[in-house]
This record gives structure tokens, sequence and C-alpha cells, in this order.
């Protein structure tokens, strides 16, 4: 037997497709946490909350029910910023991942490598099922090549480092055992498994929605991909599809889902708002599946929306072309397996384009991503003598080797450590604001802070203080993110107004996230948080310019303490006599 035929036969590639993960996601062990996590330890460690919010131990995601009432309580204490819709709503049901999470902190307390070695079993889980899949669909060589790629695949680094978005890897792994149940049962006729098939698609719906996108395997499996008659393939899909239906019903009769956010879609409450940005997000996750060119970049380069449409496009239409062109050479069965794989990672994108597009939301497409380049890899790799074109096409073979191997472990680690530095700086962050801040005042205290244009730290910097047990101020009020100069006027003894210089206000996703652009805050428009209030001035077609706050004390008053972002930092501001202006801008040269 040839030396590679050895290492591509099982269990050995098994093996060494777990040692791959392990060595490709080295990195996380730098992680700290950061962004939700924080949210998640505050619950758990049965912190005192601003607002009775209906999260719990065993519901850690439900945090924003769309319950006005709560989300003015956590607009006043800085959790929310004032724009916030009443209504927002982003409730998730994953009562399986919250477990694993309360379980980690059950046994670790903050010891942050106990979290990520429960992860990292989670992701090897993951790869021995997928192994499983690929044993059953796609055996020896195409199938081991797979496995090796869906087990170095850098959209599972975040999933695998980030704690707050485990539940991707525990949705992932008991609906994948569920897939496989359906074909040992749809294939080999074990009847058996077929009950077990829906317990385990279940159990994978308690970790999270992301299970959702492998009931689009199931479908699609049975569309182009089972034998026999109509009859018998609409009674395969029937069980998934019944257990789809109920848990949707389910899930919104509880008061599950999300609403009045630009992050997060429904797409059955909101349907034209979803399909329009399912129009940039797939695509652009499709890129990021099929060529491993990041989702990510779509998002950090909006304006370029376009072209990355058009790249995700034109990936689609270069594999597919690739694969008709290999038809000719391809055993019936791969040739079989491989249009219904395709077809469920396209289907699986779907439930993930509610999301911001991000290579994180690629788990469970990529169990067919996977697939499918490991057979155009494998069989462009046989043909490669055929005739001059194909040798052409071994140019194809290279690139996605290049990408989906040899560029994997690179993007891993640009990833991991793109987000441990961004923990990092809010550890940094956070220090530095309590140097900044006395604990002992802060209870008769309400923080201003007027400017604050770095999106996670204006999100979490209230949200962290919380978490780790310091007093609460009185209020606290972020009151731009926006990242332009800001030009402050002070108008009377307890009033200022506030311009942009340029862009507008709100015209981020990141100020969008607590507030849609579907719902914009017209001129005149008022918002009481109960010791300030604010005012839209001035609002043209391009979006909100000019505010105006009014307090409830003189400026000068010792409750208010006005902070705002520069040199990164937050540090406290002076604020101008009546009729004074001062521009704020985010370095000291700029003024402020």
């Amino acid at each position: 037997m040839e030396t590679h035929t050895r290492w591509l036969s099982y269990p050995r590639v098994l093996w060494l497709a777990l040692t791959a993960a392990v060595l490709v996601s080295w990195p996380m062990f730098r992680m700290v946490f950061l962004g939700d996590d924080y949210i998640y330890l505050g619950i758990l460690a049965n912190r005192p909350t601003p607002a009775p919010i209906d999260a719990s131990t065993f519901n850690l995601y439900r945090f924003v029910t769309g319950d006005s009432s709560v989300t003015t309580v956590l607009m006043q204490k800085g959790i929310f910023p004032w724009w916030t819709l009443p209504e927002l709503k982003m409730a998730f049901w994953r009562p399986l991942t919250s477990a694993t999470m309360a379980l980690d902190h059950a046994l670790f307390g903050t010891t942050f490598i106990g979290y990520q070695v429960h992860s990292l079993l989670w992701y090897a889980g993951l790869i021995a099922a997928y192994s499983l899949l690929m044993r059953r669909v796609l055996p020896g060589a195409v199938g081991a090549v797979a496995l090796l790629l869906f087990a170095m695949d850098d959209v599972h680094a975040i999933p695998v480092a980030w704690w707050c978005n485990r539940n991707a890897l525990v949705a992932t792994l008991p609906a994948l055992l569920g897939l496989w149940l359906h074909l040992e049962w749809r294939e080999r006729g074990r009847t058996w498994a077929a009950p077990l098939s829906s317990v385990l698609l279940l159990v994978g719906l308690t970790g999270g929605e992301t299970a959702l996108g492998v009931f689009a395997y199931v479908l699609a499996y049975e569309l182009l991909g089972a034998k026999g008659p109509w009859r018998s393939r609409l009674l395969g899909v029937a069980p998934a599809a019944v257990l789809a239906v109920v848990y949707l019903a389910v899930y919104k009769q509880l008061g599950y889902g999300s609403f009045g956010s630009d992050a997060y879609l429904d797409p059955t409450g909101q349907p034209l708002a979803w399909l329009k940005a399912a129009c940039v997000r797939i695509p652009a996750m499709i890129h990021g599946l099929l060529l491993s060119i990041p989702s990510d970049l779509s998002f950090m380069f909006g304006g370029q929306a376009p072209l990355f449409v058009v790249l995700g496009v034109g990936s689609l239409a270069l594999v597919l072309g690739v694969l008709r062109a290999l038809g000719p050479y391809l055993p019936e069965d791969e040739r079989r397996h491989a249009r219904w794989l395709l077809a469920g990672a396209l289907l699986a994108l779907l439930p993930v384009s509610s999301a911001i597009q991000s290579d994180r939301l690629l788990t469970v497409p990529g169990v067919g991503g996977s697939a499918v380049i490991g057979l155009v890899i494998t069989h462009l790799w046989r043909n490669r003598s055929r005739s001059r074109g194909w040798r052409a096409m071994t140019g194809v073979a290279a690139l996605l080797v290049l990408t989906h191997v040899l560029l994997a472990p690179l993007t891993w680690y640009f990833s991991v450590t793109m987000m441990e530095g961004i923990g990092r700086h809010m550890v940094q962050f956070q220090q530095q604001l309590e140097k900044e801040l006395d604990p002992q005042q802060l209870p008769n205290q309400r923080v201003v802070v007027l400017t604050l244009p770095e999106p996670d730290l204006a999100i979490y910097a209230s949200v962290n203080w919380w978490a780790q047990g310091l007093p609460l101020p009185r209020a606290w009020w972020t009151l731009s993110y926006a990242s332009q100069l800001h030009r402050i006027h002070r108008t009377g003894p307890n009033t200022l107004e506030v311009e942009l210089l340029e862009g507008r206000f709100f015209d981020s996703l990141w100020e969008r996230v607590h507030r849609s652009g579907r719902f914009p805050l017209a001129q005149g428009a008022e918002v009481d948080l109960h010791g300030v209030k604010v005012k839209v001035l001035e609002v043209d077609a391009l979006g909100a310019r000019r505010l105006a706050y009014t307090f409830d004390v003189p400026l000068e008053d010792s409750s208010l303490v006005f902070m705002h972002w520069r040199d990164g930092a937050l540090h406290r501001l002076r604020i101008p006599p009546v009729e004074g202006q001062a521009t704020l801008g985010y370095a000291s040269s700029e003024g402020g």
C-alpha cells in the first residue's frame, strides 16, 4: 500500500485530523474573556442585575425580550445606548449550551484555560462525528481529504476559541450525528436509527439555532441524493420537517427571536429586510465557504459590498464548473453525494444569514463545503495527467490547497490573535477606567460618556464593570458611538447641543445593533432617561446630525461625571461655560 494511501485510511486519518485540529487551534490558549462572555459570567456569578432580565443559568442567551420597561432600565444603566429601540429583542433558546457554560463556571471559576479545554473537547467530538459521516457517504481518499480539510478549516477558529460562541459546536455535534443516523436508516435500512436521528436533531436544537442548518442537509439528501420513489423520499424527510416546524412554532410562542436590530434579522418577522441583507451576506459567506477568503472582509469593507457579492458568485461558478468537468470521471455514488452535500451547504447558509456575515457562522455549511472541496482536490490530482487542459486545471487545485490547507493555520492564528487583542484591550480599558472613576463615589454619580467610538468598548464598558462586581453608578449614559469629530455647544446651565462635523449619527452597523435603520429617530424625537432628555434637533436626507441633551441639574453638579474618548482611553472632560463651544477629537492635538 502506498504511503499516502495508508495515511488516508481509517482510523489513522482520524487521529491525523485530530492532531491537525489541536495544532491549528493552539493559539486559542492565549485568549481571554471578551464581549458577551462578561454577560454570562455576571449572570452565573449571580450579580444583581439592573433590571429583571429573563436570563438564567440554563437560559443565558435570553436577555433582551422586547419588554420596553426592562429596556429603559438597561438604557439608564448604560447596558444599552439611549437610542435603543424600546421593543428591541435578541433572545435565543440555547439551554444545552447554557448548561455547558454553567458547568465551566462551577468547575473553573474564572480560570479560562478550563473553558478552552472544554471547547476543544467539543471540537474533537465534532471532528469524530464528521469522520462517521464521511465514511458513510465518501469512503476512501475523498472522505479522508474532506475530514482533514474540515479539521483545519479556519471557520472554526472563533467558535472554538471564543467561549460565548461555543454554541455553534454544541448545536452542530449532536445534529450531525442525527444526520449520520438518518443516512444509516435511509441508505442501509436500519430502522432503529430513524427515531434516534430525530432525538439527536432535537438535542442539537437545544444547543442553538445553528442546528437548523443540519435540517437543510436532510432535505437536500432526500431531494437530490436519496434513491427510490418520491413517496419514499417524502416519508424520509417528514420526521425532520415536522420537528423543524414544531420547534420554530414553539420558539416563537415562547418569545424567542430577534426584532429591531440590523445585526440580527428574523426572516419570518422581517422578510424584506432579511432578504435585502441576505443578498449580500450569503454571497460573502459563499466565498468564505468555497475559497476560504474570509467572509468578514465584506463586513469590514462594507463600501465594497458589490465586489464581495461578485466574488461569492464567482467562487460558486468556479466550483460548479470544475464539478461539471469532473462529472464523467466520478463514481456514481460520489457524484450523488456531492450533489446533495453542496446543495445542503448552500441551503444551510439561509438560517445563518440572519446574522452579520462572518466565517464563525460557517460551521454547518462547512460540513458540505469541506466534502465538496475535498472531492475536487482529490479528483483534480488524480486526473492531472489526462491532457493539457487537465494540467491547466491543476491550478484550481493549487488555489484550493493554498487557501484551505496552507493558509488555514495562518488564518486561525490571525483570527484568534485579533480576538485576543480585543479582549486584552478591554481589560486595559477597564483598568484605566477604574483610575478615572472613584468606586466610593459612583453610587451617587451619573457617568456621561459623550464619545466612545470603539464599538466593543462602547457596548461592553458598563457590562464588564457590572460583571466584575464593581459598584454601578446611579446612571451610565453613553451618548455617541460616532467616530467623526463632535462639536459641543453649551446652550444653557444644564443643556448641551452636539453636532457631527462630518457624517451622521446612527450610520454605522454598530450604532444600529440596538436600533435598526428601519426605525429612524425623526427630527424632534425625544428620549427621556430620567435624568437627561435627548432631543433630535436636525435630520437631513443622510440622517441625524445634531442632538440636544437637557440634564436635570446644572452641568457643574457633582453628580455628573463627563467623559470622552481621547488618546485611546476615556478621560474626564471639563464642560465649557454657557455659550461656550469645544471640538471633541480623539487625540490631544484635536482639542477637547
